[in-house]
Parts: structure tokens; C-alpha cells; sequence
């Protein structure tokens, strides 16, 4: 009993403390820019990046849009390099927990991911390929002087391209990002 009266006033304080955010200007949109370290599902790869530029806003009371577009590249051997550019509309739920200068903002989304992947054999030619795959992520944003923004999340991407000496692109990427909010 005592836990479930502690979870009715955590819950309370949340959603006072969003009505009370939303009631002084809560909807706004931010720009971050991101790196990550990227690791396949089953262990048998790392790439460089994802290096991501995102922007985004908050819609609603707890909704958000974000445009995430990132790349990650890989060094394959013999002078070969993959690389992967995947653009991802994400639709967010989020709670601001805070005033307008300070807050905390916990968030989870999901996404389709457009991904476009090349190889690069031996910098003499180039094979690229196109496919759409889903993915779904979490973190902490932290809003600091109105306008500064931190961040810290993992994600979850899948995707196959079918090309020469692909792999399954089935990945957890870990990012730090950091940006401007307004």
C-alpha cells in the first residue's frame, strides 16, 4: 500500500510539474549535433560514428517530432570502406520535468530509417544501395540557460542492404549529443 501511495505522488508531482512547464511556454525545438560509438547486435563488427545532426520540437504536451540524420563508416580491409548516411523521422514521447531555463527531459521514439549504404573499393569505385528499416531510442536530454542542451541516449537500429560485402545492419548506437534550444 505504502508503495502504491508513493507512485500516485510521484506520478502527481510529474504531471504537476509538466502542467506547470506547458503553462510557461513548453513547446519549443532544438538543434543538436551527436557521436557515438556504434556495435552489431551480435559483436561481430564496431564502426566509426554514428555522427548525427538532429533537430526536432516538442508538438504536444508530451509529443515530439525529430528529423535524425546520421552516418557511420567503416574501415573493411584491403583499402575498402563502408559508410551508411540513415535519415530517421522520429516521433517522441517526452516529459519535461523542470522550468523554461532548467530542465530535465527524459525520451523515448521510434522511427522508420531511410538508409542509403555504399562500399568503396579500393577509392576506385563506389556501390551504393537503398533500403527503409525501423528504429527506436531513449535517453536524457538536460536543458541548461534556456538555450543549451545535453544529451545522452542509445538506440537501436535495424536495417539490410543488399550489397557486395554487406553485413546485417542490426546495431546499438550509444550517442552524446549536445545543441541549442529555443
Amino acid at each position: 500500500m505504502k508503495k502504491l501511495l508513493f507512485l500516485l505522488v510521484l506520478t502527481s508531482l510529474v504531471l504537476y510539474s509538466q502542467n506547470a512547464y506547458a503553462r510557461n511556454g513548453a513547446y519549443y525545438s532544438w538543434l543538436t549535433v551527436g557521436y557515438g560509438y556504434s556495435q552489431s547486435v551480435g559483436g561481430s563488427w564496431s564502426s566509426y560514428g554514428p555522427l548525427k545532426l538532429t533537430i526536432g520540437g516538442l508538438l504536444w504536451n508530451y509529443v515530439g517530432m525529430e528529423l535524425s540524420a546520421d552516418t557511420s563508416w567503416d574501415d573493411i580491409g584491403n583499402n575498402n570502406n563502408s559508410w551508411t548516411l540513415d535519415l530517421k523521422p522520429y516521433v517522441l514521447i517526452q516529459s519535461t520535468l523542470g522550468n523554461r531555463s532548467n530542465a530535465l527531459i527524459p525520451y523515448v521514439g521510434i522511427a522508420p530509417v531511410f538508409s542509403i549504404a555504399g562500399i568503396d573499393y579500393e577509392n576506385k569505385e563506389d556501390t551504393a544501395g537503398f533500403d527503409v528499416g525501423v528504429a527506436a531510442k531513449g535517453g536524457l536530454r538536460v536543458r541548461i540557460i534556456d538555450a543549451l542542451m545535453f544529451g545522452a541516449g542509445i538506440e537501436y537500429v535495424y536495417h539490410h542492404n543488399n550489397l557486395p560485402a554487406s553485413r546485417n545492419m542490426s546495431q546499438f548506437n550509444a550517442v552524446i549529443e549536445a545543441g541549442f534550444s529555443w
